[in-house]
């Protein structure tokens, strides 16, 4: 399901930013496994953890490597592909967002999705 920005808000209101990118993460870590099981059966899953700032909260994908996996606009919800270790892309373009029924269509198991 898709929302309008006003659908958007009020959803957001009914469920808190904590709780959404709690699930999502969760998530993540399920479809991780799941795709290590399958595929890699000599490697373990690597783990996701939430570097907290004052607009985005920066998802990291911790295994053999660290890398930026996801950005998350605080205010929407919005998964934002990154640019940088700092940074989302600039035009901050919307590839899904963690309060959809599946929070995670625009991503894959290497990171958000292209456009």
């Amino acid at each position: 399901m898709v929302f309008t920005k006003k659908q958007l808000k009020q959803v957001i209101k009914e469920v808190k930013y904590e709780e959404a990118l709690a699930n999502f993460l969760l998530k993540l870590k399920e479809r991780e496994e799941t795709h290590i099981k399958e595929n890699f059966t000599n490697l373990t899953p690597g783990d996701f953890e939430v570097k907290y700032g004052r607009v985005y909260d920066k998802i990291v994908k911790i295994g053999t490597q660290e890398f930026v996996y996801a950005f998350i606009d605080k205010k929407t919800g919005a998964i934002i592909k990154p640019a940088t270790w700092k940074s989302p892309e600039p035009k901050k373009r919307e590839r899904g967002n963690i309060y959809n029924d599946d929070p995670l269509k625009g991503t894959n198991v290497y990171g958000v999705d292209y456009l």
